[in-house]
């Protein structure tokens, strides 16, 4: 009925767009390219799953392709930049990696190098549907592949043998390379491809869940070593924007707890018909069920507890994230993330009490303020999460 005249309400029709970047991917019957390094795990059929290396068709700067901290511009410059990564990949079994065969070692290997590596495997087939959702980045075409070989010598730190040939609990590995400078997307790749873990017991994770459990198992280390700071003395509030999405991060003195706010603008990506407003909220102990916000809540609290535990202060976090019209197809959680880190960064506010805070939020989102404090109010009164 559509067919491209916008009657869903978004600016820009997502499937549309996605056929316009499909016509410049050409794969050939050999992939002979470089992977940044990256990594896909899929879940659906799990626990027989696709999975394999990231190939990255545009070889000029191939690591670029995989850097979310450094991108900048529109969602159409991400999905453009994204699809030119297609999967390599096979199906296996969630469990390969307690018995890993010459396929899976290979792609280790790849996925673990901190520089790009050279990849060589032949094409069986193309499966051409591009992957888009709310908790990944975007990817191109599904290629399946045999005579999967890697062509150069890979790059590994000495910490990641560590944690692969020691067994330590996946939970430990994720700590231990967390402590010692590496990303959490790195971390999250290894987590997916199966490195981590008592090796009898270790198994294929889809990227989508590596990536929330990554977040929520450092997150929830952090939150303890903050309970032993000083509380902030001040109301400081940072604020942020990119691809549509504007961050608002106010930390007021108290004991720790976290509140998001997230608001889907009408005609955003998931809200077409009208404006969505979601709460969730959290203390020091652990929650007990996966947040109905999605990845993106434990996106979200990671990057304000990294600060904190940096200043050494605790603090109680509230978090708005107001997503307008131009984020018309997901980028995934990393979104989330950057945003928030680029937030913190930034010189910040310093106000007296909490409601002269919010109403200076509330200047730059477009949303009326009163209708998310109304959100706010009614938290406060129940323990569970609620929606409007």
């Amino acid at each position: 009925m559509c067919k491209g005249k916008l009657l869903c309400g978004r600016v820009k029709c997502p499937l549309l767009q996605k056929f316009e970047f499909l016509e410049s991917i050409k794969i050939d019957n050999r992939i002979d390219d470089p992977t940044p390094p990256s990594a896909f795990v899929g879940r659906i059929g799990y626990p027989k799953v696709y999975a394999g290396s990231l190939v990255a068709l545009n070889e000029e700067n191939a690591s670029y392709l995989d850097s979310p901290w450094m991108w900048e511009g529109s969602v159409d410059d991400i999905m453009r930049l994204r699809t030119s990564l297609v999967r390599t990949t096979k199906r296996l079994d969630v469990n390969t990696p307690s018995n890993p065969d010459y396929f899976l070692l290979k792609v280790q290997e790849a996925t673990a190098s901190i520089k790009p590596i050279e990849i060589d495997a032949k094409v069986v087939k193309v499966n051409k549907k591009l992957l888009f959702n709310d908790t990944l980045q975007p990817m191109g075409f599904n290629a399946i592949v045999e005579n999967f070989n890697v062509v150069d010598n890979p790059k590994i730190p000495k910490e990641v043998e560590k944690v692969y040939y020691d067994d330590l609990k996946a939970s430990k590995a994720v700590l231990y390379l967390r402590n010692r400078g590496f990303s959490t997307y790195y971390i999250q790749k290894l987590f997916s491809i199966g490195m981590f873990g008592e090796r009898r017991s270790r198994k294929l994770v889809p990227t989508r869940w590596s990536i929330t459990a990554v977040h929520d198992i450092i997150g929830e280390w952090l939150k303890r070593q903050i309970t032993h700071f000083k509380a902030s003395e001040k109301y400081v509030l940072f604020n942020f924007e990119h691809f549509g999405n504007h961050f608002e991060v106010l930390l007021s003195p108290g004991e720790y707890s976290f509140q998001l706010i997230e608001i889907w603008i009408k005609k955003s990506f998931w809200s077409p018909e009208k404006t969505w407003i979601g709460v969730d909220k959290e203390d020091l102990t652990k929650k007990k069920e996966y947040s109905a916000l999605g990845g993106g809540y434990y996106a979200a609290r990671l990057p304000v507890l990294e600060y904190l535990y940096k200043i050494k202060r605790k603090a109680s976090i509230l978090v708005i994230r107001e997503i307008k019209p131009e984020y018309y197809a997901p980028l995934g959680v990393w979104v989330v993330e950057e945003g928030i880190r680029k937030a913190l960064r930034r010189e910040p506010q310093i106000f007296e009490n909490y409601d002269l805070a919010l109403t200076n939020a509330s200047s730059r989102i477009l949303t009326d303020l009163n209708a998310w404090k109304r959100c706010l109010t009614k938290v406060k009164q129940h323990s569970l999460s609620s929606f409007f």
